[in-house]
């Protein structure tokens, strides 16, 4: 009675309900399997510590939900190697969670690869145009830095939910660039 006892209990310390706008990536001896809701093996589960043989699981816990990524104060460069600050907003969402399980070991360390992924494709699209352009074409940038950077999502199972935004572009610390420009626009009016 004793044993069974302890086997109730320690059953019901280790089940996992799996909240809605979460998914867990299970890994454990002989496979992977996702956790959640929608998901083909439910949203229910024994989280067993990994040093318990045989039955033992490892997961990765990452959300289904849309999440921001925001890139403020970030300095950049045009064609003329002008320098410029802007701030970009992102939104995404995890589209195969087994995938990105791999990639990472958790969410912070998915935030901090797209945000490389992000400035890296900020980079190569402002570096390939003059400030002129980049000023007059917020709207264009935001669909070439999601164009940029959807492929390499894949990778990751992630993909973008709507187009990044190009929220603001201004003078970066110790420049006047853009400041001079909208003057030369306000002396011409």
């Amino acid at each position: 009675v004793v044993l069974i006892a302890i086997v109730v209990l320690l059953a019901m310390a280790y089940r996992r309900v799996v909240p809605q706008n979460e998914v867990h990536s299970v890994q454990s001896t002989k496979k992977t399997i996702s956790y959640g809701k929608g998901m083909e093996a439910g949203n229910t589960y024994y989280a067993w510590p990994s040093w318990v043989p045989y039955c033992g699981v490892v997961n990765t816990t990452l959300p289904v939900s849309v999440f921001k990524l925001d890139l403020f104060d970030y300095d950049a460069y045009d064609k003329g190697r002008l320098p410029l600050m802007l701030d970009i907003s992102a939104f995404f969402r995890i589209e195969e969670p087994n995938l990105a399980a791999q990639r990472v070991s958790n969410f912070q360390s998915l935030l901090d690869q797209l945000k490389s992924i992000l400035q890296g494709a900020t980079r190569t699209i402002l570096a390939s145009k003059d400030i002129q352009e980049i000023l007059a074409g917020r709207a264009e940038f935001g669909e070439a830095f999601t164009k940029e950077v959807t492929d390499q999502l894949l990778s990751w199972g992630v993909i973008p939910v709507k187009s990044i935004e190009l929220l603001d572009i201004r003078d970066a610390k110790g420049s006047m660039v853009i400041q001079n420009i909208m003057e030369k626009k306000k002396s011409e009016i």
